[in-house]
């Protein structure tokens, strides 16, 4: 799994262990990856870390050598991504947000679909964002890098089905973690009425427990207690009244 290191990837990791996979785990943050490896070994699971930028294509091919043979799956989740609209996009900005989430999406896809197709078997779980269907103003980067995923995912698809590897895309609406987007200063607790990271991890445990001849190719998530992409519904009537 990539991105591990907190937000998201940590609690599909810990999930996971709780379901009685082992992992390996990468991600930038040496610190963040101790603390998710420790709640894995926690859950039960043994696991592996590595420090990797997978927009980095040699430290993925380093870590990857490492990597057991067959896999089961990998989950991409490693992602960045700040809101500004294109006259404000510097060079630095837009080069950082396409190396992670699409660079990084097709060196860890190149490191490991090998092992995944070794099996004949396994499953590929692409986080993306409902910023692909929904390419809001401001979104730029974001929106261009994880748009270029989902069609690197449906290349992949088309080129791997039919050795028996699925592939998931996953659609989150706004999810409180600490991606920034549009908050200087994110943080679990800044975005109210978001989906959990745990939330999130619960649909991915679903996607790894499906029978190995059911393709779940795309879900849309929302919070029942927030907007989602441009559609403006009252969602805090739904919360009053939710049980009556």
């Amino acid at each position: 799994m990539t991105g591990a290191s907190r937000g998201i990837g940590a609690a599909v990791a810990e999930r996971l262990a709780t379901d009685g996979f082992d992992l390996v785990l990468w991600a930038r943050s040496a610190d963040g990856l101790a603390s998710t490896a420790a709640a894995v070994e926690a859950a039960g699971g043994a696991v592996r870390t590595a420090v990797v930028d997978v927009g980095d294509a040699d430290q993925v091919t380093a870590a990857s050598a490492h990597l057991a043979e067959p896999l089961a799956g990998v989950v991409l989740n490693a992602g960045s991504g700040r809101w500004s609209p294109l006259s404000d996009v510097d060079l630095d900005d837009w080069d950082r947000t396409l190396r992670t989430n699409l660079h990084g999406a097709f060196h860890t896809l190149r490191a490991t679909v090998p092992r995944l197709v070794a099996r004949r078997a396994g499953l590929i779980v692409g986080v993306l964002s409902d910023s692909v269907l929904y390419p809001h103003a401001d979104r730029t980067a974001y929106s261009a890098s994880k748009a270029g995923m989902g069609a690197l995912l449906e290349s992949v698809r088309r080129e791997v089905r039919h050795l028996g590897v699925r592939v998931s895309a996953l659609l989150p609406s706004r999810v409180d973690t600490h991606f920034q987007g549009s908050h200087a200063d994110a943080a679990p607790g800044t975005r109210v009425g978001a989906l959990t990271a745990a939330e999130v991890a619960g649909v991915v445990a679903t996607l790894f427990a499906a029978p190995p001849g059911v393709e779940i190719r795309h879900l849309q998530l929302a919070a029942m207690t927030a907007t989602y992409g441009p559609f403006p519904e009252r969602v805090e009537q739904w919360a009053l009244t939710r049980g009556h």
